[in-house]
């Protein structure tokens, strides 16, 4: 199957499933315009979000670990890059 090269409305974005934001980001060409690299931008923020759904429903212990590492992190006042699953 040829996946498509063209970018999904904003509203698509929100609406996709997890598998689809995945494939998009890594099937669609760089964005080249302020509203291709919007739209980027929200691929992988929504699919960052669904991923630890996903993990929390189907691994909760993992979930819960990779918590735990970070609120050891900050009682260090070292500051995470990722969110909490």
């Amino acid at each position: 199957m040829e996946w498509q090269r063209t970018y999904p409305p904003l509203a698509t974005v929100m609406e996709a499933s997890f598998e689809t934001l995945c494939t998009w980001c890594d099937k669609l060409p760089e964005p080249e315009t302020d509203v291709q690299r919007t739209v980027m931008r929200r691929l992988k923020a929504r699919r960052e979000e669904l991923l630890g759904q996903q993990v929390r429903q189907k691994a909760p212990h993992i979930a819960e670990k990779f918590n735990d590492i970070l609120d050891r992190m900050e009682r260090l006042g070292i500051k995470s890059p990722v969110r909490r699953m």
